[in-house]
């Protein structure tokens, strides 16, 4: 083999390597994305994944490589899911996730603001984010400030430094997300006695 085609070859195992990592890393990547994260053309990303998914097929691996719609995964293979089942993390049932995106995209935000956009629903999807330690609160005026944890991190496998960029809002709620940004929030009937008490006391002492 000669330099150059050794030097080739390294350069190609180096990409199936990351290829493979960002696989293991994700719940799921395009190729699209693939080819942003490691610089390699989406061609050759294609063809490297076909090789991957060929080699972790066969039947002396645990693990397979499939295409689910557009985004190519790495899981357990169905035969071997029930020795492991119990040690997999819970399945989060698709309404608990989207409060979850919301709390994530905007984090720290406050209760009011999420209840405004999933509804009453969202105090019990809250409740139970809180009970499986996705979610913190902590107390903020009448309402509560939620953020996630850190298992929220380890759970998406993502860092926290770009994991905005990895949830997808759909189009109504990041615009419902903006409008109450951009909304003055008006005073609380609390705030407003509070007001009129010193008003009142105001007047007393003149």
């Amino acid at each position: 083999m000669s330099q150059n085609q050794e030097s080739h070859q390294n350069n190609r195992q180096e990409k199936r390597a990351s290829i493979e990592a960002l696989l293991f890393a994700t719940n799921g990547m395009t190729l699209s994305e693939i080819s942003a994260r490691t610089g390699i053309k989406v061609e050759e990303v294609e063809s490297i994944l076909d090789e991957l998914e060929a080699d972790y097929n066969s039947n002396e691996r645990g693990i397979h490589i499939t295409l689910d719609g557009d985004l190519w995964k790495m899981s357990i293979k169905p035969g071997i899911t029930l020795q492991v089942k119990d040690l997999l993390p819970p399945e989060l049932p698709s309404s608990l996730t989207k409060t979850l995106a919301i709390i994530a995209a905007k984090k720290p935000i406050k209760q009011s603001t999420v209840v405004k956009i999933r509804g009453n629903k969202a105090y019990d999807h809250i409740k139970k984010l809180q009970k499986l330690g996705f979610v913190v609160s902590s107390k903020n005026a009448n309402t509560l400030l939620l953020d996630v944890t850190q298992k929220f991190f380890d759970y998406f496998r993502i860092n926290e430094g770009d994991f905005k960029a990895k949830i997808n809002l759909s189009k109504d709620v990041a615009e419902k997300l903006e409008t109450l940004d951009n909304e003055t929030e008006l005073p609380s009937s609390n705030e407003l006695i509070s007001e009129e008490d010193e008003q009142l006391n105001e007047s007393k002492n003149l």
